[in-house]
């Protein structure tokens, strides 16, 4: 089942069970100005850690026990976000994923990744060790006497952020007859397809609060996943449900979001059914 809400944020979180969510990806506005549909004033908060507890506490209220929240935010907000995270839950990692796109500052150093908050509900959280390998190539040290399983590190570097211009990412999707991004923070999908793979089995639910172009149900798609998305940009909600709908037909799940996709499987035309969105009136996240 593939469910996307138009609305606030915690209007449409207040409207779920609790303890129904496998997972959580939240990529949530920033709080720095940026322009999300076109509206100057809707990344720019005097509340914005309140309703950053409220939302983070009505995720932790959805997830099961065995359920993980993924949080993506910017070095300025992760010590904040992390401790109102502690409150509910329990320490896993922060990743740092390489986004040579993150803002620049000549009053400090350069900031060259983003940070990705990581808990389980519990100790009970779900966890595959090994859903994804990296390549090692150099011998172990130190009396190892079985060889490197390879074990992801909590620093991805191998994953490129969506960009666009003269050049665009394969996934980018533009606005039409330019060579700018339609979603100013659209992420790639083998990002959260990553925190999909190591945190939930086939079948499982996975809940975005800030669906913004539908990356997170692009994923859940393709990995077999169910997906509610919720998003307040009503251009966003159709941006989302269109790219969607071309990906329940499409095979890979590498195939561009821009794809009009090839021979549609039998499974993923089936599956078209269970595509619902529910029309609201915005909000105020």
């Amino acid at each position: 089942m593939f469910t996307l809400y138009h609305g606030d944020c915690l209007e449409v979180m207040h409207s779920i069970a609790s303890e129904s969510i496998d997972m959580i990806f939240a990529d949530p506005p920033f709080n720095v100005g940026k322009k999300y549909g076109g509206k100057a004033s809707n990344d720019n908060r005097l509340d914005y850690y309140h309703w950053c507890a409220a939302w983070i506490a009505e995720g932790f209220r959805l997830l099961k026990p065995t359920g993980t929240f993924y949080l993506m935010t910017i070095a300025r907000h992760v010590f904040r976000m992390g401790c109102e995270m502690e409150k509910h839950g329990v320490f896993i990692n922060k990743i740092e994923w390489r986004n040579v796109s993150a803002s620049h500052s000549k009053r400090g150093f350069w900031p060259s990744t983003q940070p990705i908050v990581v808990f389980g509900k519990s100790e009970k959280y779900k966890f595959h060790t090994y859903a994804q390998r990296r390549k090692v190539d150099k011998p172990r040290w130190g009396g190892y006497t079985t060889q490197a399983q390879g074990q992801l590190l909590d620093y991805w570097d191998d994953i490129p952020f969506v960009y666009a211009g003269s050049i665009a990412h394969p996934e980018a999707i533009l606005k039409p007859n330019t060579n700018q991004k339609a979603h100013p923070t659209q992420m790639p999908v083998n990002l959260v397809a990553r925190c999909i793979m190591f945190s939930t089995d086939e079948g499982d639910t996975v809940l975005d609060p800030f669906s913004g172009s539908g990356t997170t149900g692009e994923a859940c798609i393709k990995l077999n996943r169910s997906f509610i998305g919720i998003e307040r940009e009503a251009e966003y909600v159709q941006m989302a449900r269109e790219r969607l709908t071309r990906v329940l037909l499409s095979p890979s799940l590498f195939t561009p979001s821009n794809s009009n996709g090839g021979d549609a499987p039998a499974l993923r035309q089936s599956t078209l059914e269970g595509f619902t969105t529910h029309p609201g009136e915005g909000g105020s996240e």
